[in-house]
């Protein structure tokens, strides 16, 4: 799709997201004709060595596709807005850390998301703020489980 995009306009860079970082050196190799890499990367308050590895892997800038902290905290199971607040302050301030502008590798980032999304938990109702949320190994601060309803 992107040598595509590209023929049909040179005047604009090609953007391509991609989850964690497990495969893109091998999706980089093959999709030549992206310019900048979206992440999308959820591993609590900080981004870990998430800059330093993508570095290594491929010399094209990239932004966090998404990022951010939702407002339900599992471990109280009640919302916590304090902690969604300071997640993404930290996040911000680490991606303008690594910012391209002073040398880094990131060009910005999207928070996710200003609006929730009532009708991600598939047990609840599109009607209701549920709190039912997933957990698969790692996820926004402070409980790392998506609640994406929030």
């Amino acid at each position: 799709a992107a040598a595509f995009i590209k023929q049909h306009d040179t005047a604009h860079p090609v953007a391509c997201i991609y989850g964690e970082l497990g495969g893109l050196q091998d999706a980089a190799a093959h999709l030549t004709d992206v310019d900048v890499w979206g992440i999308n990367v959820y591993r609590g308050k900080g981004f870990g060595d998430m800059f330093d590895v993508y570095a290594d892997l491929t010399s094209k800038p990239m932004f966090l596709g998404e990022y951010g902290a939702d407002a339900w905290d599992a471990r109280s199971n009640s919302e916590n807005l304090q902690a969604q607040a300071e997640a993404t302050r930290d996040l911000t301030e680490e991606i303008a850390e690594h910012s391209s502008i002073t040398g880094g590798v990131c060009v910005g980032g999207f928070v996710f998301e200003f609006a929730d999304e009532w009708w991600k938990d598939s047990d609840g109702s599109a009607s209701v703020h549920d709190t039912g949320g997933s957990a698969p190994g790692g996820g926004p601060y402070p409980d790392m489980t998506f609640n994406e309803e929030w």
